[in-house]
């Protein structure tokens, strides 16, 4: 019983050292996004990069969602500015034990090979067709379009107050099979986690 109890310890104060690192992370680009207008090197691109490399860091993917050698595939359709700060971001790091590739990827292109799929700058059929797509694959969907987490997708990002924000779904992550971290939960702005409108 001793070593099952000392497990738990330590499995909770790694969740603990995970959460704070998580919590900086976000606190650190909400802070950057704050003074973006003062900042000289920080733009809208390499915030949200941040923001989608740690959506995924907190997402856990379930098991034989990856073959055992493939890297982890961080998909990017319409911003064209997005894949190469996010290049930056994942440069030297790991997701799931697993390389990060980066890809832009095209609306008829092969979705379901992406575990992360950020979505900009695109219509509304084109959204509603590339979520439609990718509907119950473990793919996070991440987007900054207007009310995307009501409408099918996983993670919106959105500036309210000079300061970046997210809404996320729930019902829609289950029905993916990703489970979102609590703490990532905890710090969204609002949880959707009612049937896709």
């Amino acid at each position: 019983m001793a070593w099952s109890d000392s497990g738990i310890r330590a499995r909770e104060r790694s969740t603990s050292a995970r959460a704070r690192r998580f919590a900086a992370a976000l606190l650190a680009a909400l802070l950057i996004c704050t003074s973006t207008g003062r900042g000289q090197n920080v733009t809208e691109p390499s915030l949200k990069a941040a923001f989608i490399y740690n959506f995924a860091r907190f997402t856990e993917w379930p098991p034989g969602a990856l073959p055992e050698t493939a890297t982890f595939r961080a998909c990017v359709m319409g911003d064209r500015d997005i894949p190469e700060a996010l290049e930056r971001i994942v440069k030297g790091r790991q997701l799931a034990g697993r390389a990060i590739s980066v890809s832009p990827v095209a609306a008829d292109g092969t979705l379901r090979s992406c575990q992360v799929l950020y979505m900009s700058g695109l219509s509304a059929s084109q959204l509603t067709t590339a979520v439609t797509a990718v509907r119950g694959a473990p793919i996070l969907t991440i987007s900054d379009a207007e009310n995307f987490a009501q409408q099918g997708g996983i993670a919106q990002m959105f500036v309210e107050d000079g300061k970046m924000r997210f809404n996320l779904n729930l019902a829609v992550s289950r029905m993916s099979h990703l489970q979102l971290s609590s703490r990532l939960l905890a710090l969204a702005a609002h949880v959707h986690d009612g049937a896709v409108q």
